[in-house]
């Protein structure tokens, strides 16, 4: 175990978690050394079939009628059917990477979402936590949290920004990591090691102790309806 925090207690920090390094494709050799495949559903209960990638489900994403999961060979769909929020949670311990490579895409973005207009909403986001130290949260109510970087896809945002939120100010940014548009598969290769540095103003790579899947909707406009879809996440070094 890399860190002392339950999934619970990271559940809880991620939830709360509400150009420099742009998310383009490179061109070199990289090796796999860890992955997660959402394009293997062969029926059955979806929680079962995510259970098993070591997944565990946190708030709205308990309830289907707030967040639907559903399992295909396009990989595994996250549709927001009201204002909702909620966290598929998974454990790891990744010590070698550099970079992150995501197949995913946007059906539907949240209404009016934009970090940079202060709608901080998304149809889909990738938690990636570092590292076993914990920092301040910024609130004597709220869990401490090592560094994370939280990867979107966005409409009109600024790609590879480094946003902050009302907590977590110290070891926590949102990044949009690639614009698309509605409908459109796309593959994410983002310079993960690269971006922790330069965001924490770090001189050293820390090992990843945790993966977080989120739907972010309370914020939105409307009935804060969303959907989106994720085929793999690959880390590479």
């Amino acid at each position: 175990m890399l860190y002392t925090a339950t999934k619970t207690t990271l559940t809880i920090i991620a939830l709360l978690l509400l150009t420099a390094w742009p998310g383009r494709a490179y061109s070199g050799d990289l090796s796999s050394v860890y992955s997660l495949d959402f394009t293997d559903y062969s029926g059955g209960p979806v929680m079962t079939w995510l259970n098993g990638k070591g997944f565990v489900p946190e708030q709205d994403m308990k309830d289907q009628r707030r967040i639907a999961l559903t399992g295909s060979d396009r990989g595994l769909t996250l549709e927001a059917k009201t204002q909702s929020l909620g966290l598929l949670v998974d454990e790891v311990d990744i010590a070698r990477y550099s970079r992150i490579r995501i197949d995913w895409g946007v059906e539907a973005f949240p209404p009016g979402a934009s970090y940079d207009k202060g709608v901080r909403s998304d149809a889909v986001m990738v938690y990636v936590f570092f590292g076993t130290k914990k920092l301040s949260s910024g609130s004597m109510f709220i869990p401490d949290s090592p560094y994370f970087l939280g990867l979107f896809l966005c409409e009109s945002d600024r790609i590879g920004y480094p946003y902050t939120g009302r907590y977590f100010k110290l070891g926590g940014r949102y990044v949009c990591v690639d614009r698309t548009t509605t409908g459109k598969s796309v593959t994410t290769d983002f310079a993960l090691g690269d971006a922790f540095l330069k965001f924490f103003e770090r001189d050293e790579i820390l090992p990843i102790s945790g993966i977080a899947i989120g739907v972010d909707t309370k914020g939105a406009k409307g009935n804060g309806s969303a959907k989106a879809f994720v085929k793999r996440i690959e880390f590479l070094q």
